[in-house]
């Protein structure tokens, strides 16, 4: 299948979205909806995911794909989250492990999504997680937030998914997405 960020029919949107809450519930964690301060889109608190309800219904399933991922390498007892330690002083090094950190999520998104049933959106799925990726990066390289649309990758490599190890879910510091 060709990417489709951004184009994805409100048929397969519903059922990416009703696989992967029923997933993250059952492992788990709190889903819920409510109006964040912008630039935040989505946040999680290592208990439950929040989602601006604000956000397109396409970014929305994303962000709770990215952001179990980001749960995942918070509350996972085996993980430790390859940002811990690391100051933003020296940039390079800041951005290879902020890299390897959003990459890792993007893996445990990956596992979820298939865990759900969905296995035929990968190509969507890897230009999602790059277009991500590239937001970031250019963020933190350029102090401003771009618009998205000028980030959207199409024909990214594909990833291999990341077993999810074993979840203890606990209250840890909230971060977002932007």
């Amino acid at each position: 299948m060709n990417s489709t960020v951004g184009k994805l029919e409100a048929g397969t949107l519903v059922r990416v979205w009703t696989g992967i809450t029923v997933r993250v519930v059952a492992l788990g964690f709190g889903l819920e909806y409510g109006m964040l301060e912008r630039p935040k889109l989505g946040i999680f608190d290592g208990l439950k995911i929040t989602i601006d309800p604000a956000v397109d219904f396409e970014m929305q399933c994303f962000l709770v794909l990215h952001l179990f991922g980001h749960s995942v390498q918070w509350v996972a007892p085996s993980y430790r989250p390859e940002i811990v330690g690391v100051s933003d002083k020296d940039l390079k090094v800041y951005l290879d492990a902020l890299e390897q950190y959003e990459r890792n999520a993007a893996r445990f998104g990956l596992q979820l999504l298939h865990e759900a049933g969905v296995t035929d959106l990968d190509p969507w799925y890897f230009d999602f997680a790059e277009t991500d990726w590239k937001y970031v990066d250019t963020f933190y390289r350029t102090g401003t937030i771009p618009r998205w649309e000028t980030c959207v990758v199409r024909g990214a490599k594909p990833v291999d998914p990341l077993p999810i190890p074993l979840l203890e879910p606990r209250l840890v510091e909230v971060r977002y997405a932007f």
